[in-house]
């Protein structure tokens, strides 16, 4: 008995070794480009959307006290917008908060939906570290986050001038996803 025992001990490093192995396979894009290590993730890329060149669902967002509720001026205004679902409570989103804020300050357009959040906690979120939307709008019941097939925040849709989703970008934006996903689009 102590020795089967002993060689289930053995293996579950094994299987944990090769397991952790096949996730960094899948997931991350590795190769050396004139004698340096590249590392990609391919996480936000294997994320697929049936959205993907349709229409922009409908919104049914409620208003923050003091900002605008998302309408159909805010998506008129440009060639390209991106819409972020994010919440206070999420700490990804104020990952890439920072982030948001040095896209808007470049003049691209992002429409904000908080996401399951209190009023409060979204106006405190805001008051602390900026306001990066030209409108916001809360999602209390999440029926505009399922219309859009949000599964986890925060998320985030490239929509070009017909409204269209260009890209989805599950979790936080960095500046890495910027340069490799959004730039093409908003600095032409």
């Amino acid at each position: 008995m102590d020795q089967i025992n002993f060689k289930i001990i053995l293996v579950i490093p094994f299987f944990v070794l090769l397991c952790l192995s096949l996730f960094v396979f899948y997931a991350y894009k590795i190769e050396i480009i004139n004698g340096k290590l590249n590392i990609k993730s391919n996480i936000s890329q294997q994320i697929k959307s049936n959205l993907i060149g349709q229409k922009k669902p409908n919104f049914y967002l409620t208003s923050l006290k003091g900002y605008e509720v998302p309408q159909d001026k805010h998506l008129d205004i440009a060639d390209f917008k991106l819409i972020n679902f994010w919440a206070s409570w999420c700490a990804p989103c104020r990952a890439e908060h920072s982030t948001l804020m040095s896209i808007q300050k470049n003049g691209y357009p992002i429409i904000g939906v908080n996401y399951k959040d209190s009023f409060s906690n979204a106006e405190e979120f805001l008051t602390e570290l900026g306001n990066p939307y030209i409108a916001i709008g809360s999602d209390t019941s999440g029926k505009t986050a399922i219309d859009w097939g949000v599964y986890g925040i925060p998320e985030t849709f490239l929509l070009d001038k017909e409204n269209k989703i260009l890209v989805r970008i599950a979790g936080p934006i960095t500046r890495t996803i910027y340069e490799n996903q959004l730039k093409e689009y908003l600095e032409r």
